[in-house]
């Protein structure tokens, strides 16, 4: 590497804005607004408050960890676990319907950036919604099951051919969910 040649950028951070568009964040700020040469990137609810945070590496640096301290909207986060499916269920869908009729699919998925595991569970922002129509489940051999009625701002995991077998509170800082 030439010490003449600069290549550290900031990070970049996009708002989703529906309907394919997104916005730039750059008025994130913070650790987002400072220049590092970063390869690899991981998230996960590190204080399991249903909002993701975001772990990256940098090279010949620290790795970092980006807090994600959202607060006023609703999320609920499931874990599926597999028992006909492989255990972790990679390769499931999950769709999550809300009252007003939106919905949004998420996979499960073992990676997604360079050398890096995001964690399984699979986190929905619900924004003012404090409950959810159904889950539905399409497990990787094929099963597809619908759970009814799920409230919001809880950890639940769904066992296939068993439906919800736990749940569990998020933990809140004070916001008004």
């Amino acid at each position: 590497m030439q010490k003449r040649v600069a290549y550290a950028e900031p990070p970049h951070l996009f708002h989703n804005q529906g309907r394919g568009r997104f916005e730039e964040g750059a008025a994130a700020g913070g650790a987002l607004g400072q220049p590092m040469v970063a390869r690899g990137a991981a998230y996960g609810d590190i204080d399991l408050d249903g909002d993701p945070d975001v772990a990256v590496t940098t090279n010949n640096g620290p790795a970092k960890l980006l807090r994600n301290d959202s607060t006023g909207n609703h999320a609920l986060r499931i874990t599926l676990r597999g028992r006909e499916s492989n255990r972790d269920a990679i390769g499931a869908t999950i769709i999550v319907r809300l009252g007003d009729g939106t919905s949004q699919a998420r996979m499960v998925k073992s990676g997604s950036s360079y050398l890096s595991q995001s964690e399984l569970p699979v986190t929905f922002g619900l924004g003012g919604a404090d409950a959810v129509r159904s889950v539905e489940v399409a497990w990787p051999n094929g099963r597809a099951e619908t759970i009814a009625g799920v409230a919001g701002d809880q950890r639940i995991t769904i066992e296939e051919g068993h439906g919800v077998v736990e749940r569990m509170p998020l933990a809140r800082r004070g916001s008004a969910r």
